[in-house]
């Protein structure tokens, strides 16, 4: 049975049961394949998010801004990977799940993005260091348990190039009241209540709870410090109640 503490695992079950709603939790995305409607909905949320990321960095970051070669860490099923290709010559898109990458090709295909590249966290060791204008990574480390997350986020400073620019985004609080959050941790610390509220919300019985994880602002603020970054601005997101920032900054 799948637990808490795999988060990889549970990623892959997600993308092979519930691709699209892992990567944008709404009831309408909860059909493991979407018809044409919700799918074009679906990525027009993603470009959504890219036209106002470049924005934000253009106007707070770097006004000259403009990638050549794009990193999109935690990929899902390329969301955010078909509006990158607009904008950059060259995208890779990484995931820990099998099936969500193939959700993503399908997707680059259906969309005019086959020229992006999508490889398996397993895969990373092929991207030469320093080697990418523009790293970005959204709703995703709040998945991975913090510290292997701040591991995470060195390793993808360490990808961008000098003078290039990321958007990573973190979590650091949790404003949902507190009978719904010491549920959140009875679920993740008895499997079988996690299975009988599954069943209870007509979920399937062994569905993995979706982690939530919060970090260190402290933590994080120290590691971009550690990393020589600048320019750093910090724009606030609420998912739910789960309190984040998305962290714009150029590496030195």
């Amino acid at each position: 049975m799948l637990t808490r503490r795999n988060s990889d695992l549970e990623w892959a079950a997600w993308g092979e049961k519930n691709p699209y709603f892992g990567v944008l939790s709404a009831q309408e995305f909860s059909d493991p394949l979407p018809n044409d409607e919700l799918l074009q909905q679906f990525f027009a949320s993603g470009e959504r998010d890219i036209d106002r990321t470049f924005r934000i960095i253009g106007a707070s970051v770097k006004p000259d801004f403009q990638p050549a070669r794009v990193l999109d860490y935690g990929c899902g099923v390329g969301r955010l990977v078909v509006p990158l290709t607009k904008r950059a010559s060259e995208v890779v898109g990484v995931d820990v799940s099998p099936g969500m990458l193939e959700q993503a090709r399908v997707n680059c295909r259906k969309f005019g993005a086959a020229s992006a590249s999508l490889l398996h966290v397993d895969e990373m060791h092929s991207l030469e260091p320093a080697s990418f204008d523009f790293v970005h990574c959204f709703i995703v480390l709040q998945h991975i348990p913090p510290k292997r997350g701040e591991l995470i986020l060195k390793k993808l400073i360490s990808l961008l190039a000098t003078g290039g620019v990321a958007a990573i985004h973190v979590t650091y609080g949790d404003s949902n009241p507190i009978l719904r959050r010491g549920m959140r941790v009875l679920r993740d610390r008895v499997y079988l209540v996690h299975c009988l509220l599954n069943l209870i919300q007509r979920r399937p019985v062994f569905q993995p709870q979706m982690q939530m994880n919060t970090y260190s602002m402290n933590r994080i603020l120290r590691i971009l410090n550690e990393e020589l970054i600048s320019n750093l601005h910090i724009d606030f997101t609420d998912h739910g109640g789960h309190k984040g920032a998305m962290l714009y900054f150029e590496k030195l």
